[in-house]
Protein backbone atom coordinates (compact mmCIF):
# COMPACT_ATOMS: atom_id res chain seq x y z
CA UNK A 1 0.00 0.00 0.00
CA UNK A 2 1.61 3.58 -1.07
CA UNK A 3 0.89 5.21 2.00
CA UNK A 4 3.29 8.32 1.50
CA UNK A 5 1.63 8.83 -1.93
CA UNK A 6 -1.88 8.87 -0.55
CA UNK A 7 -0.87 10.73 2.59
CA UNK A 8 0.40 13.44 -0.52
CA UNK A 9 -2.90 13.51 -2.78
CA UNK A 10 -4.89 13.80 0.65
CA UNK A 11 -3.30 16.89 1.71
CA UNK A 12 -0.09 15.89 3.23
CA UNK A 13 2.59 18.10 2.09
CA UNK A 14 5.70 17.10 3.90
CA UNK A 15 6.33 13.49 5.28
CA UNK A 16 9.75 12.92 7.29
CA UNK A 17 11.67 10.18 9.06
CA UNK A 18 13.98 10.65 11.38
CA UNK A 19 15.67 9.10 14.52
CA UNK A 20 13.69 10.61 17.31
CA UNK A 21 13.74 9.58 21.07
CA UNK A 22 10.44 9.00 22.88
CA UNK A 23 7.99 10.29 20.49
CA UNK A 24 6.82 7.63 17.62
CA UNK A 25 5.08 10.66 15.05
CA UNK A 26 4.46 13.87 14.86
CA UNK A 27 1.37 15.50 12.91
CA UNK A 28 1.46 19.32 12.50
CA UNK A 29 -1.75 20.94 10.71
CA UNK A 30 -4.12 23.70 11.04
CA UNK A 31 -7.75 23.56 12.78
CA UNK A 32 -9.53 23.15 9.91
CA UNK A 33 -6.80 20.41 8.31
CA UNK A 34 -6.31 22.32 5.00
CA UNK A 35 -2.68 20.91 4.81
CA UNK A 36 -0.72 18.54 7.09
CA UNK A 37 3.11 17.20 7.78
CA UNK A 38 4.17 14.40 9.40
CA UNK A 39 7.26 13.39 11.09
CA UNK A 40 7.60 10.12 11.81
CA UNK A 41 10.31 7.94 13.92
CA UNK A 42 12.73 5.83 11.50
CA UNK A 43 14.71 4.45 14.95
CA UNK A 44 12.70 0.56 14.50
CA UNK A 45 12.61 0.36 11.21
CA UNK A 46 10.71 0.94 7.79
CA UNK A 47 7.87 -0.93 8.43
CA UNK A 48 7.29 0.44 11.97
CA UNK A 49 7.51 3.78 10.61
CA UNK A 50 4.67 2.95 7.54
CA UNK A 51 2.60 2.23 10.27
CA UNK A 52 3.58 5.49 12.03
CA UNK A 53 2.43 7.44 8.49
CA UNK A 54 -0.95 5.73 8.27
CA UNK A 55 -1.56 6.43 12.11
CA UNK A 56 -0.78 10.19 11.72
CA UNK A 57 -2.68 10.56 8.78
CA UNK A 58 -5.28 9.00 10.50
CA UNK A 59 -5.48 12.08 13.12
CA UNK A 60 -5.35 14.48 9.99
CA UNK A 61 -8.22 12.61 8.18
CA UNK A 62 -10.79 11.98 11.28
CA UNK A 63 -11.54 15.71 11.97
CA UNK A 64 -13.15 15.16 15.53
CA UNK A 65 -10.13 14.50 16.86
CA UNK A 66 -8.79 17.50 19.01
CA UNK A 67 -5.28 18.89 18.21
CA UNK A 68 -2.66 19.54 21.00
CA UNK A 69 -0.92 22.71 21.67
CA UNK A 70 0.58 24.05 18.22
CA UNK A 71 -1.98 22.37 16.68
CA UNK A 72 -0.04 19.06 16.44
CA UNK A 73 -0.63 15.60 17.44
CA UNK A 74 2.68 14.08 19.06
CA UNK A 75 1.91 9.87 19.67
CA UNK A 76 4.33 7.93 21.85
CA UNK A 77 5.19 4.13 21.18
CA UNK A 78 2.51 3.71 24.04
CA UNK A 79 0.12 5.36 22.11
CA UNK A 80 0.82 3.05 18.91
CA UNK A 81 -0.71 0.12 20.84
CA UNK A 82 -3.54 1.62 22.27
CA UNK A 83 -6.31 -0.84 21.89
CA UNK A 84 -8.76 0.37 24.70
CA UNK A 85 -10.76 3.07 24.27
CA UNK A 86 -10.54 5.24 27.43
CA UNK A 87 -10.10 8.92 27.86
CA UNK A 88 -10.01 11.27 24.91
CA UNK A 89 -6.73 11.34 24.02
CA UNK A 90 -6.59 7.36 24.04
CA UNK A 91 -9.58 6.87 22.26
CA UNK A 92 -8.12 9.03 19.72
CA UNK A 93 -4.93 6.82 19.72
CA UNK A 94 -7.29 3.78 19.18
CA UNK A 95 -9.11 5.12 16.26
CA UNK A 96 -5.89 6.19 14.80
CA UNK A 97 -4.25 2.79 15.09
CA UNK A 98 -7.80 1.19 13.88
CA UNK A 99 -7.40 3.34 11.05
CA UNK A 100 -3.86 2.60 10.32
CA UNK A 101 -4.29 -0.60 10.21
CA UNK A 102 -7.20 -0.54 7.91
CA UNK A 103 -5.75 1.10 5.24
CA UNK A 104 -2.36 -1.00 5.06
CA UNK A 105 -4.39 -4.14 5.45
CA UNK A 106 -7.33 -4.83 3.34
CA UNK A 107 -10.04 -7.06 3.87
CA UNK A 108 -8.76 -8.58 0.76
CA UNK A 109 -5.75 -9.01 1.49
CA UNK A 110 -6.49 -10.35 5.20
CA UNK A 111 -9.03 -12.71 4.15
CA UNK A 112 -6.47 -15.94 3.18
CA UNK A 113 -4.82 -15.74 6.58
CA UNK A 114 -8.14 -15.04 8.93
CA UNK A 115 -9.32 -19.02 7.19
CA UNK A 116 -6.41 -20.82 8.66
CA UNK A 117 -5.55 -22.07 12.14
CA UNK A 118 -4.37 -19.20 13.97
CA UNK A 119 -0.06 -19.23 13.45
CA UNK A 120 2.21 -17.25 14.32
CA UNK A 121 4.06 -18.27 10.58
CA UNK A 122 0.71 -16.64 9.27
CA UNK A 123 1.77 -13.39 11.18
CA UNK A 124 4.84 -13.87 9.56
CA UNK A 125 3.78 -14.37 6.01
CA UNK A 126 1.06 -11.72 6.26
CA UNK A 127 4.11 -9.36 7.19
CA UNK A 128 5.60 -10.42 4.43
CA UNK A 129 2.98 -9.75 1.71
CA UNK A 130 1.66 -6.62 2.88
CA UNK A 131 5.01 -4.68 4.44
CA UNK A 132 4.13 -4.22 8.03
CA UNK A 133 5.73 -5.17 11.04
CA UNK A 134 5.29 -8.01 12.35
CA UNK A 135 3.90 -6.20 15.72
CA UNK A 136 0.84 -4.85 13.73
CA UNK A 137 0.36 -8.52 11.71
CA UNK A 138 -0.13 -9.56 14.86
CA UNK A 139 -2.66 -7.14 16.04
CA UNK A 140 -5.06 -8.05 12.90
CA UNK A 141 -4.86 -11.72 13.40
CA UNK A 142 -5.97 -11.14 16.71
CA UNK A 143 -8.14 -8.30 16.27
CA UNK A 144 -10.24 -10.01 13.06
CA UNK A 145 -9.73 -13.99 13.40
CA UNK A 146 -13.05 -15.74 14.45
CA UNK A 147 -11.13 -17.64 17.06
CA UNK A 148 -10.62 -16.83 20.28
CA UNK A 149 -6.75 -15.85 20.33
CA UNK A 150 -4.60 -13.51 22.19
CA UNK A 151 -0.86 -12.23 21.60
CA UNK A 152 1.96 -11.42 24.55
CA UNK A 153 4.71 -9.44 23.56
CA UNK A 154 7.53 -10.26 26.59
CA UNK A 155 11.59 -9.06 27.00
CA UNK A 156 13.44 -11.21 29.23
CA UNK A 157 10.51 -13.12 30.30
CA UNK A 158 8.61 -9.87 31.57
CA UNK A 159 5.12 -8.78 29.38
CA UNK A 160 5.36 -5.96 28.08
CA UNK A 161 1.49 -5.74 26.81
CA UNK A 162 -1.06 -7.84 25.79
CA UNK A 163 -3.67 -7.86 22.71
CA UNK A 164 -7.21 -10.15 23.34
CA UNK A 165 -9.38 -10.76 20.70
CA UNK A 166 -12.86 -10.08 22.00
CA UNK A 167 -13.78 -13.61 23.09
CA UNK A 168 -10.90 -14.53 24.49
CA UNK A 169 -10.85 -14.90 28.63
CA UNK A 170 -8.90 -11.85 31.05
CA UNK A 171 -5.43 -12.56 31.04
CA UNK A 172 -4.13 -11.94 34.86
CA UNK A 173 -1.08 -11.27 34.21
CA UNK A 174 -0.25 -7.39 33.77
CA UNK A 175 2.78 -5.02 32.07
CA UNK A 176 5.69 -5.98 34.01
CA UNK A 177 4.81 -9.33 35.24
CA UNK A 178 7.17 -12.15 34.48
CA UNK A 179 5.18 -14.95 32.91
CA UNK A 180 4.12 -18.27 34.70
CA UNK A 181 6.65 -21.15 34.86
CA UNK A 182 4.02 -23.55 33.65
CA UNK A 183 3.73 -21.08 30.25
CA UNK A 184 4.81 -22.81 26.90
CA UNK A 185 6.91 -18.91 26.63
CA UNK A 186 8.85 -20.14 30.06
CA UNK A 187 10.14 -23.27 28.49
CA UNK A 188 11.22 -21.59 24.93
CA UNK A 189 13.23 -18.67 26.93
CA UNK A 190 14.69 -21.08 29.06
CA UNK A 191 15.93 -23.18 25.83
CA UNK A 192 17.44 -20.04 24.39
CA UNK A 193 16.93 -20.97 21.32
CA UNK A 194 15.54 -18.53 18.47
CA UNK A 195 12.38 -19.75 16.31
CA UNK A 196 8.92 -20.70 16.47
CA UNK A 197 7.66 -23.52 18.67
CA UNK A 198 4.42 -25.78 17.59
CA UNK A 199 0.45 -25.07 18.92
CA UNK A 200 0.93 -27.00 21.98
CA UNK A 201 -1.66 -27.41 24.83
CA UNK A 202 -1.02 -25.40 28.02
CA UNK A 203 -2.47 -25.26 31.70
CA UNK A 204 -5.02 -22.37 31.48
CA UNK A 205 -4.09 -21.38 34.70
CA UNK A 206 -0.09 -20.38 32.85
CA UNK A 207 -2.08 -17.10 31.68
CA UNK A 208 -5.96 -16.97 32.91
CA UNK A 209 -8.16 -17.69 35.76
CA UNK A 210 -10.84 -18.57 33.31
CA UNK A 211 -12.81 -21.55 33.69
CA UNK A 212 -11.60 -22.82 29.95
CA UNK A 213 -11.67 -26.65 28.51
CA UNK A 214 -8.44 -25.98 26.76
CA UNK A 215 -5.31 -23.80 26.34
CA UNK A 216 -3.11 -23.65 23.51
CA UNK A 217 0.14 -22.00 23.37
CA UNK A 218 3.02 -21.20 20.49
CA UNK A 219 5.73 -18.84 21.19
CA UNK A 220 8.46 -16.92 18.26
CA UNK A 221 11.24 -16.66 20.41
CA UNK A 222 13.42 -13.43 19.23
CA UNK A 223 16.71 -11.85 19.41
CA UNK A 224 17.44 -9.73 22.83
CA UNK A 225 15.30 -11.42 25.11
CA UNK A 226 12.04 -10.46 22.69
CA UNK A 227 9.59 -12.95 22.63
CA UNK A 228 5.73 -13.20 20.96
CA UNK A 229 3.43 -15.69 22.72
CA UNK A 230 0.09 -16.27 20.63
CA UNK A 231 -2.71 -18.10 22.88
CA UNK A 232 -5.62 -20.17 21.31
CA UNK A 233 -8.22 -20.64 23.67
CA UNK A 234 -11.88 -23.26 23.40
CA UNK A 235 -14.09 -21.76 24.92
CA UNK A 236 -17.04 -23.46 27.25
CA UNK A 237 -19.89 -24.57 24.77
CA UNK A 238 -17.50 -24.06 22.04
CA UNK A 239 -17.38 -26.69 19.28
CA UNK A 240 -13.77 -27.19 19.11
CA UNK A 241 -11.26 -27.31 16.30
CA UNK A 242 -8.53 -29.76 15.64
CA UNK A 243 -4.91 -28.26 17.28
CA UNK A 244 -1.71 -29.05 15.61
CA UNK A 245 0.45 -30.53 18.33
CA UNK A 246 4.16 -30.67 16.41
Amino acid sequence: MPVDQIASELGIAEIRREVLDGCEGILLTDRVRSIGKILVNSARGPQAARFGIAHELGHFLLERHVLGLGDTFTCSLKDMRETRTARLHERQEVEANAFAIGLLVPDDQLAPFLNEHPDISSVAGLRTKLDISLEAATRCLVDRHDEPIAAVWTLNGRIRYVVRGKTFPWIARSAGDSVSSLSRTASALAKGKSGITGMHEVAAAAWTTADIPELYEQVRVGRDGHALTLLWASLPGADGADRDED
